[in-house]
C-alpha cells in the first residue's frame, strides 16, 4: 500500500510537469525505471523525496 502511494504521487508529479494523461506518466516513469536499472517505487520515492519536504505520506501516518 504504502508503495502505491508513492507512485501515485510520483505520476501526479510526472503528469504536472509534463502536462500529461496517467498513462503517458506511467509510461515515462517505467521507462525511467528500466533505464536506470532501479525499482519503480524506488524511482517514485526518489522523486517524490526531491519535490517535498522528505518521504510521502499518507494522511493516516502520523
Amino acid at each position: 500500500m504504502n508503495s502505491r502511494t508513492v507512485i501515485n504521487l510520483a505520476v501526479g508529479i510526472v503528469m504536472g510537469q509534463n502536462r500529461c494523461s496517467q498513462g503517458e506518466a506511467v509510461d515515462i516513469l517505467t521507462a525511467a525505471s528500466n533505464h536506470r536499472n532501479i525499482k519503480l517505487r524506488d524511482l517514485a520515492a526518489e522523486l517524490v523525496a526531491k519535490m517535498g519536504d522528505g518521504p510521502g505520506r499518507t494522511h493516516f501516518e502520523r
